[in-house]
């Protein structure tokens, strides 16, 4: 829950301090960056130590750092403190989601590709929840007590949470070593992790994009209170096709599934400057979601089968890990557009980023090619 929280706990709870918008944002920047540095090596220790050791250790780190976060915004302190809170309390980021991807591995006979990949289209559905429920939770908690409350929800869930993770010892995976005299090359070098993590890399431009631009959007037409709903269809989307995507027992290969529904965003995304109508909108990104939910679930299979046990968590973190870079990226692109010619200008980066992450799979077509 914390990840669909944080970000606008932050910028909530921050506002309510230090007027300036900029201060927040630049909080949620560096946390975000922070992130995408510290989410895989704690995911490579979980590899070689397990989830357990990283979980005692990262979690208690992020919530003191948090808490400390708080304590120095209340009491005034020197803004330059608040980031370095900040940035020590990613630095105790760790990726549930990749953790809990790597436990249906173990629990699943990784033959079963139909049962796996049903466990994927069902995390990918607790996502799409997660990321619907999150911000409303976060807003109405704060609107009905105090602005630091998000921020104090957020570290209640993992107090929760994370001791039911650490201790369901039936799921975790054992640490499994490489055999003696096996040499292992960097997980980075794996050519199908790059042929799904490059796309979706770039493609996290569009999601930044999208949010910004929707409540901009809403905003011209004087119905800013309707961006939530309006980005609500965008998840619901994800969600229903995730469902949908789980159920069936395909015949096509998860790689040509996975750049069916990349093109699939592709194209639907170069509908969104020429929509005029909120409601039309909606449609149009209700159903891009129908091709955002089965994107990972499909693609993660070609990583996890072609990756050594001993490296499967830091391999589905990295898949993942650098969207908030190109997510930082539109989002300061999109709003020098927005600014300068509209919203409307804005949505043609959605369009530009996926343009970009279905040329990048050109060099990776034989990947997607081999059955996974």
């Amino acid at each position: 829950m914390p990840v669909a929280m944080d970000t606008i706990a932050i910028i909530l709870f921050v506002h309510s301090v230090e007027s300036r918008y900029s201060i927040a944002g630049a909080l949620t920047a560096v946390a975000a960056l922070t992130t995408v540095i510290t989410a895989p090596l704690w995911s490579k220790v979980a590899d070689l130590r397990g989830q357990a050791f990283v979980l005692k250790i990262a979690i208690p780190l992020r919530i003191a750092a948090i808490i400390s976060f708080v304590l120095l915004v209340k009491n005034g302190a020197p803004i330059w403190t608040w980031f370095l809170a900040i940035f020590i309390a990613e630095c105790g980021s760790v990726s549930i989601g990749s953790m809990t991807r790597r436990r249906w591995v173990n629990l699943i006979d990784r033959e079963n590709k139909d049962l796996l990949s049903t466990s994927y289209a069902f995390e990918s559905l607790l996502d799409e929840f997660v990321y619907i429920i999150g911000p409303i939770i976060t807003t109405g908690i704060v609107a009905a007590t105090e602005p630091v409350a998000g921020l104090l929800l957020g570290i209640g869930f993992l107090v929760i949470g994370v001791p039911l993770i650490a201790t369901h010892r039936s799921s975790d995976p054992a640490i499994e070593k490489p055999e003696f005299g096996e040499k292992l090359k960097s997980v980075t070098r794996n050519r199908k992790l790059q042929a799904i993590g490059i796309p979706l890399t770039i493609a996290g431009g569009c999601f930044s994009s999208v949010n910004i631009s929707v409540v901009a959007f809403t905003t011209e037409k004087s119905m800013a209170s309707s961006a939530g709903l309006v980005l609500g269809a965008w998840a619901a989307g994800g969600a229903v096709s995730a469902i949908i995507n789980g159920a069936i027992r395909w015949r096509i290969s998860h790689g040509a599934r996975y750049l069916g529904y990349l093109i699939g965003m592709t194209l639907i995304a170069f509908t969104f400057p020429f929509i005029s109508n909120i409601y039309l909108l909606a449609v149009a990104l209700f159903l891009q979601g129908m091709c955002v939910g089965p994107l990972l679930p499909n693609g993660l299979p070609l990583v996890t089968n072609s990756v050594s046990p001993s490296q499967m968590t830091h391999a589905i973190t990295l898949v993942t890990a650098g969207i908030p870079l190109t997510g930082a990226l539109s989002s300061f692109l999109a709003g020098r557009i927005i600014d300068s010619h509209g919203a409307s200008a804005g949505l043609w980066l959605p369009f530009g980023f996926l343009l970009l992450a279905c040329i990048s799979t050109i060099p990776y077509a034989k990947e997607y090619r081999e059955r996974s």
